[in-house]
């Protein structure tokens, strides 16, 4: 499962300790992310929320919660890594 750039230094980042942040908006528009205090492509996350490489904590409905690198998401920037070195 190849990671693109933007998938590897969001993975990269949580495994760094930078978190990871959903946010609901009061109005009827859909919730944005945050990386660090800086906004983050919905389809990038959505892209590593779908294929298991991050998972949302806590309960639904929070106003923001967190996401989290899970052992998929380790093992698939671990390959990355690996890949990319000469």
């Amino acid at each position: 499962m190849g990671l693109t750039d933007a998938e590897a230094r969001v993975l990269s980042a949580l495994r760094d300790g930078a978190a990871l942040v959903r946010h609901l908006r009061q109005t009827g528009r859909g919730p944005y992310y945050t990386l660090a205090g800086r906004r983050l492509s919905v389809v990038t996350v959505k892209g590593l929320e779908g294929r298991g490489l991050i998972a949302l904590e806590g309960g639904p409905g929070q106003s923001s919660a967190t996401y989290a690198l899970t052992e998929r998401g380790e093992a698939a920037l671990a390959e990355g890594e690996t890949r990319s070195r000469p």
